[in-house]
């Protein structure tokens, strides 16, 4: 049983896709969401310490997996940032000595592009 619990909680660390990545941090963050308006209903005046103490620690349950769901798709847009930018050195490097520059702008400029678009999602995800 102890081995059949290690792999599930093995399983749910690792990443999925950038797609899922984000779909679970969407999730998470909803939770996040969820946790906080209960949080707030247990705010009331006649609330025990102990609902107020359990109110927190579902709080605090649905910030971890939001902060680590997070990490997860950071990290995908930091790797789409470096894929794009090899992809655009690659370009440039496939370029040989006789090629004219001319019959590479379209390519360059398309790989320049996935670069752009790369470091705005990571911007965008960072809220710069």
């Amino acid at each position: 049983m102890l081995v059949g619990l290690m792999v599930l909680s093995t399983a749910a660390c690792s990443s999925g896709t950038p797609e899922q990545n984000t779909e679970q941090a969407c999730g998470a963050a909803e939770q996040l969401t969820v946790a906080l308006d209960d949080f707030d209903s247990t705010l009331t005046l006649d609330a025990t310490v102990d609902e107020v103490m359990a109110a927190r620690d579902e709080v605090r349950a649905a910030w971890r997996e939001l902060d680590a769901a997070a990490d997860d798709v950071a990290q995908d847009r930091g790797q789409a940032l470096d894929d794009a930018w090899d992809g655009l050195q690659d370009s440039i490097d496939d370029i040989s000595g006789d090629t004219s520059v001319s019959d590479a702008v379209d390519s360059l400029r398309d790989e320049a592009a996935e670069v752009q678009e790369a470091r705005d999602a990571l911007a965008d995800d960072l809220g710069c």
